[in-house]
């Protein structure tokens, strides 16, 4: 896991190598490890382009100099910088071999250099993995860039017609003076709608992002692409197929359990982060049959809010599979924690669970480099509640909704994660819309309705529900057809988990310098599982029915049986008590950067609803608070002004629990 950056200018202008090494700079939690650099100069009579290479390296496989990056071709003519992992280059490199090509190192990085000169760009599709990497061919005089099937790794960039600069992150290109520096306020609507603007869309006016699946080429003549190299293909089948549900389940643990044992390929310490929740228990289970010592797993608690706090069943996991188990208790300073979680996203981030992601990750990188996770076992096995919760909403009489309302007011207001009035209300919301409407309601965090009135009238009036929802609407057409389950796990799939779940945990995780992999969306899994009927996937109610049955004996029932339990922190608690008046003094005041685009009235009375009980809006206030904070950010350069990870003040660690369970 690296970072990498550059630019390439079609007119051969001189590199300024000292605008590459302020990019580098900024990418210095991403690999603490050593730097490298390419630049290359036009010369000749002939204009060629002159291209600066940009690498900061986290070392995890071959951790010797001859794995170095830019890493060349035999010939020095093919130079590439990667960040990720390819889980197939051992496969890859001895087909390549065959084909007669030397190679230098150990590296799955060198896998690339040498498929690109066998298949061409087509050897994107051949890379089985998490990747962003650019690659220059000197003979041809062209740029590739690429980024793997989900969007796990980022790749953004930008092009005004001579210059394409591009890094794994938005500051990489803010640190160039001839990247523009101006808030994209078109975008502001999308969100607040959703927490993230959807790709490859940005909040920076003219910085795109390569998107899931595609790759970028630039030359002489330009810029080509997007061009997608993959998609995801769901069954059209409603009921059943032509495999058994027993072959189905044999599969699925034949192919994850290969997926775990590829991610396991590395030079330095590795572990697991542990909640105690399906996905990560059957990873740490398999991880504790391949390896001849100890799982080290990681897991935090929040000491004030015991609904939020996943050490029991992780406790639970980490003893059943006699793991290394280290637990911190922690009490983040989450006022301190909102810039830096800023400066490392670049935009406003309306994910809140970013927080834990962090405070794990720099916990975890105590111990180890590299951590498998269970991100994907919901986008893929179909484990939301929204998900059930959709299925639920279409087949239900729309009389009852009024039932619902009546017993929804009945049930006390609570702050915690399993509140049984907050997700009937939810639940019931946007009832009388189609199943896709209803859908994008439970995901928003504003809503159409709330959004128009919160945005200034001169905001307000970009806004289309046409437009706003363009991309979404493309999503719910590529998926025309499809089972309702697969509609909405093709859009999940294409919107949610490259914008907010790899986003959260690649900006968490890098931001320590530790490598995430995870397994449940290994790709040939991804692939088989979307081959499936829907009622493998949510059969009745129960969610991740195969993968269930596929794991019933590798898991304790207590963990088998345990409902969804999302990765969070108490803000609804903390909006109304501890951080009461920091909300307050930041969004409220006269000096808010945020009133130039929001009605100040609309933001008051969110807060004063939620302070007051009368209504849950701690989501909402969270996607304020980050925008407000960004605002500021933005106007005081603060976002590209480079950062060393200091010893961290923003957590107060409470109290640490190792035990070895083996």
């Amino acid at each position: 896991m690296c970072g990498i950056c550059g630019f390439i200018n079609l007119q051969g202008q001189p590199v300024d190598a000292t605008v590459g090494q302020r990019m580098m700079d900024l990418l210095w939690h991403r690999g603490p490890d050593g730097s490298g650099q390419l630049v290359t100069q036009s010369s000749g009579h002939h204009t060629s382009p002159s291209v600066f290479l940009g690498h900061r390296r986290l070392k995890i496989i071959d951790l010797s100099e001859a794995a170095q990056q830019p890493l060349p071709n035999e010939d020095d003519t093919v130079w590439v910088i990667f960040n990720g992992e390819i889980y197939n280059f051992q496969d890859l490199r001895r087909e390549l071999e065959q084909r007669g090509h030397v190679f230098r190192s150990r590296s799955d990085t060198e896998t690339i250099v040498h498929a690109y000169e066998e298949f061409g760009d087509d050897c994107v599709a051949r890379l089985d993995g998490m990747f962003a990497f650019a690659l220059w061919d000197e003979r041809r005089g062209r740029l590739l860039l690429a980024r793997d099937r989900s969007g796990k790794k980022p790749l953004f960039y930008a092009f005004d017609g001579i210059r394409l600069t591009f890094g794994s992150e938005i500051k990489a290109l803010l640190a160039c003076p001839w990247v523009e520096r101006r808030i994209a306020v078109g975008y502001i609507p999308e969100f607040l709608t959703f927490g993230y603007v959807l790709r490859p869309r940005t909040l920076y006016h003219g910085i795109l992002q390569v998107p899931p699946a595609s790759y970028v080429v630039v030359d002489r003549t330009g810029i080509k692409g997007p061009v997608q190299y993959w998609q995801l293909q769901f069954s059209h089948e409603r009921n059943s197929n032509d495999l058994p549900a027993r072959e189905a389940t044999r599969r699925v643990r034949e192919l994850l359990s290969a997926g775990v044992a590829r991610r396991l390929i590395s030079d330095v310490p590795l572990g697991a982060l542990l909640s105690g929740g399906l996905d990560s228990s059957i990873v740490v289970g398999l991880m504790s049959q391949f390896l001849d010592e100890p799982v080290r797993t990681f897991t935090i608690g929040l000491a004030d809010d015991l609904s939020f706090d996943e050490r029991p069943y992780a406790a639970i996991a980490a003893q059943y599979f006699k793991t290394d188990h280290t637990t911190f208790v922690v009490n983040p300073d989450a006022i301190a924690l909102m810039e830096l979680l800023l400066w490392h996203h670049d935009q406003p981030f309306g994910d809140s669970s970013a927080i834990p992601t962090y405070l794990v990750s720099k916990l975890a990188r105590q111990q180890v480099t590299v951590v498998l996770n269970g991100d994907g076992g919901d986008e893929v096995f179909g484990g939301y509640d929204r998900f059930l919760g959709a299925l639920i909403a279409a087949r239900t009489p729309k009389f009852l909704a009024s039932v619902g309302r009546a017993l929804a007011r009945c049930l006390p207001r609570q702050d915690g994660y399993y509140s049984a009035r907050r997700r009937l209300e939810r639940f019931l919301e946007h009832r009388d819309a189609s199943p896709e409407e209803r859908f994008l309601g439970w995901i928003s965090y504003f809503n159409f309705a709330r959004l128009v009135p919160l945005l200034r009238p001169e905001v307000a009036a970009l806004v289309d529900a046409e437009p706003l929802h363009e991309g979404i609407n493309h999503g719910y057409a590529e998926a025309a057809g499809l089972p309702l389950l697969h509609r909405l796990l093709h859009f999940n799939f294409m919107t949610y988990l490259p914008d907010d779940l790899h986003v959260k945990m690649d900006r968490m995780s890098m931001a320590n310098a530790l490598e995430t992999r995870s397994p449940m969306l290994d790709t040939a899994l991804v692939e088989f599982v979307a081959s499936l009927p829907p009622q493998l996937k949510i059969h009745r109610t129960q969610m991740k029915y195969v993968l269930r049955l596929a794991f019933r004996d590798l898991l304790p029932p207590t963990l088998l049986h345990r409902k969804k339990h999302g990765f969070g922190v108490p803000l609804a608690q903390w909006f109304r008590h501890q951080l009461r008046s920091y909300v307050e003094e930041t969004l409220l005041t006269p000096g808010a950067r945020l009133r130039a685009y929001l009605n100040q009235d609309v933001v008051r009375t969110l807060f004063q609803e939620h302070v007051d009980g009368v209504r849950q809006h701690w989501n909402r206030l969270w996607v304020l608070l980050t925008f407000e904070l960004w605002l500021r950010m933005v106007e005081d350069g603060t976002l590209w002004t480079p950062r060393r990870p200091e010893a961290d003040a923003t957590i107060d660690v409470t109290e640490v629990v190792r035990r070895s369970y083996a």
